[in-house]
């Protein structure tokens, strides 16, 4: 199994990305029905976020699975609906929040 597969048959991020026929990880809209999926972020061992599109842009390259690394290994995930100053600890782009200012 490739690293991609890995990834998305991990716990954290099954249901929330999914690989099209041509190989591309898109978000699964509707998995929390709330069409919050594009303010989604994971928080990481080392309590780093990553914005989903961090993590779809890495899936080739990362293994979020693996927890001797603690910057990239995922424990969690969680929507933003209202923190303005979060931030992705590996681009430093800010993570939308669902209801900015």
């Amino acid at each position: 199994m490739g690293v991609k597969e890995k990834n998305l048959a991990s716990e954290h991020l099954k249901g929330l990305l999914a690989m099209e026929a041509d190989g591309r990880v898109r978000i699964e809209y509707g998995f929390n029905s709330g069409g919050y999926e594009s303010n989604v972020y994971f928080v990481t061992k080392d309590g780093g976020c990553l914005h989903i599109d961090t993590v779809i842009a890495e899936i080739d390259e990362v293994d979020f699975t693996d927890p001797d690394d603690s910057q990239w290994f995922i424990i969690g995930s969680d929507v933003n609906y209202e923190d303005g100053e979060l931030y992705d600890a590996h681009t430093n782009a800010l993570i939308p929040a669902a209801y900015g200012d």
